[in-house]
């Protein structure tokens, strides 16, 4: 057999051993957890951030768009609470409810720095006030990237009508915004992981060092969310051990596997750079 080949073979066999030497399987779960947890908190903040800046429509665009892009099997349970959340006018950022619901929702991202730190194998010595203040700016960063989507979602509609105003010709040379969704949904997920490997560890390393496991992941979620939801339409056991709860409890189940994926993705940069020489990091037992 050839010996790349090889290589990668037991790059994916070390992975797969510190996966289970690190408790990946009960780090996922607390992973899964709190994201669901998180989820409504965020998605009130969003829409918050939203009707301060004047337009609550911008968090329904980001939503839409969000759901579009998303596993109907998966998302379909919680469809009506999410819309139910953008129903409701918010506009008081800086009011204490408002924090409390970046509190709540801090708790998705501080779950992915501990499974990533375990996955690394990095023990944090940063102040509990500095991480604290990191989770907070990833929860308003990640509301106000999605935000600028949404701007450019309603935008894009507007380029394509000044074009075909002045210029159509050029018109078909642009796609339409269905076909820009996954495009577009694929760049958001590798943005997202590529900054939380490299802000949310311990320790900082270089982007090139990140990207293996951040293309693994994403990958790895692709292929997962197809395969789930072709799972749920033929072989949905779900629904017959947790009756009217199977939605619910299917969602975690796949926010759990995702979570794995997650730690997965960087226990595959660390063997990497234990082949590569490319870290100097000390084994793990």
């Amino acid at each position: 057999m050839n010996d790349s080949i090889l290589a990668v073979l037991a790059l994916f066999r070390d992975a797969l051993k510190r996966l289970f030497a690190d408790e990946a399987i009960p780090l996922a779960g607390n992973i899964a957890f709190r994201t669901i947890f998180s989820i409504f908190p965020f998605l009130i903040f969003l829409t918050t951030l939203a009707g301060f800046f004047g337009s609550a429509k911008l968090a329904e665009q980001v939503v839409n768009f969000l759901l579009s892009v998303a596993p109907e099997q998966i998302i379909k349970p919680l469809t009506g609470e999410i819309q139910s959340i953008l129903t409701v006018p918010r506009s008081g950022l800086l009011s204490i409810s408002a924090a409390l619901t970046i509190w709540s929702a801090m708790a998705g991202v501080d779950s992915v720095r501990v499974g990533l730190n375990r996955a690394y194998n990095l023990k944090d010595t940063r102040s509990l006030w500095y991480v604290y203040a990191m989770n907070v700016v990833f929860v308003i960063g990640a509301a106000a990237l999605l935000l600028v989507v949404a701007i450019l979602l309603v935008l894009f509609p507007v380029f394509k009508s000044f074009l075909n105003s002045f210029a159509p010709t050029e018109l078909a040379k642009y796609a339409t915004i269905d076909e820009l969704r996954y495009p577009l949904a694929i760049i958001l997920l590798m943005t997202g992981l590529q900054i939380s490997h490299y802000f949310l560890p311990a320790q900082k390393m270089p982007m090139r060092f990140i990207l293996p496991g951040v293309v693994l992941t994403v990958l790895v979620w692709v292929i997962l969310s197809e395969a789930f939801s072709i799972y749920l339409v033929n072989f949905n056991s779900f629904a017959s051990t947790y009756s009217s709860l199977s939605g619910l409890f299917a969602a975690m189940f796949f926010v759990y596997l995702s979570a794995l994926a997650l730690i997965f993705g960087g226990e595959v940069n660390r063997v990497i750079s234990q082949f590569g020489k490319a870290e100097d990091y000390d084994q793990k037992p």
